[in-house]
Formats: C-alpha cells, sequence, structure tokens
C-alpha cells in the first residue's frame, strides 16, 4: 500500500536500517559503498521511504558550491520495487534542492531512462565538479572508465 508509505528526512536511529539497505546494492555493484560514520555524519543529506518503521527506499542530496548539487544513494528495496518510490525520492530531493537555491541537479547513473522520464537530459561527464572525482570516483571499482551516465536537470 503506497500511501502507507512515508518520505521524509530520516534520524541517526535509521542509520543501520539505511545502511542495510544500501549493502545489498553495493553487492551488485549498483551504488559505492557508504561506511556507518558516513551515513551519520551526512544523514541531513538523506530521505528515506518508510513503512511503519521499516526504511525501505533512500536517496541522498550532496550540495556543491555554487548552486549545483547531486541526487545520490537511490535505492529500493526489491520487494518494494515498481511502487514509484525512486521517483517520489528524487521529487522531494529536487523540491527540497529548489528550497535550498539550488540551480542544477546532477546524477551518476546506470539507469539513465529513469532520469529522462524525470526530466534529466544527458551531460558530458566533464561537466561535473572535480570535487566529485576525487572525493567519490576514485574510490569506484570502474574508476577510471566509469560505467555509469551522467544526466543533469535545471531546478
Amino acid at each position: 500500500m503506497l500511501d502507507m508509505i512515508k518520505i521524509e528526512k530520516p534520524n541517526l536511529g535509521d542509520v543501520a536500517k539505511i545502511k542495510g539497505l544500501i549493502d545489498v546494492f553495493v553487492k551488485d555493484k549498483d551504488i559505492l559503498p557508504r561506511s556507518s560514520e558516513d551515513i551519520a555524519e551526512r544523514i541531513r543529506e538523506f530521505v528515506v521511504a518508510k513503512e511503519k518503521d521499516n526504511v525501505v527506499a533512500t536517496s541522498s542530496l550532496r550540495l556543491y558550491y555554487p548552486y549545483l548539487a547531486e541526487i545520490r544513494t537511490i535505492t529500493v528495496d526489491k520487494n518494494y520495487q515498481g511502487r514509484n518510490l525512486g521517483k517520489r525520492l528524487v521529487e522531494f530531493e529536487l523540491s527540497e534542492a529548489k528550497a535550498l537555491g539550488v540551480k542544477q541537479v546532477f546524477a551518476l547513473t546506470f539507469k539513465i531512462d529513469f532520469f529522462y522520464k524525470l526530466g534529466f537530459s544527458k551531460i558530458d561527464k566533464k561537466e561535473l565538479p572535480l570535487k566529485k572525482i576525487w572525493e567519490d570516483c576514485i574510490n569506484c571499482p570502474f574508476f577510471p572508465d566509469c560505467k555509469e551516465e551522467s544526466v543533469l536537470i535545471n531546478v
């Protein structure tokens, strides 16, 4: 029941649940690993979908200066896929980005069609902030031969 699933900001009590869901997608090499410490330190970046107290989907919004942000760490529990939770999370993140004064939001993804349906357009990875490359991409098992596509939307 979709209406019983709430999109909300998590708290520190959700860290283990967020990490558990992320770890499922790390095994499939869909996203980069995140430590519990990293999740806790960046808890304000996260948004979760919850059914009661169960975290069933995640995403996060990383801010870059000036006026740029990245949507990342999108996960949806396999038992909850096909219910538009990913879309709802991205829409929540885009709304939050706009409220913060962000002008553009990017993502690196293997699921480019998902982002196209939400209004994102493909961009060259060379347009991404160098900080992104040196903080995240350098730790990716595919670096420097990145298999993900870069997308961007104006908010």
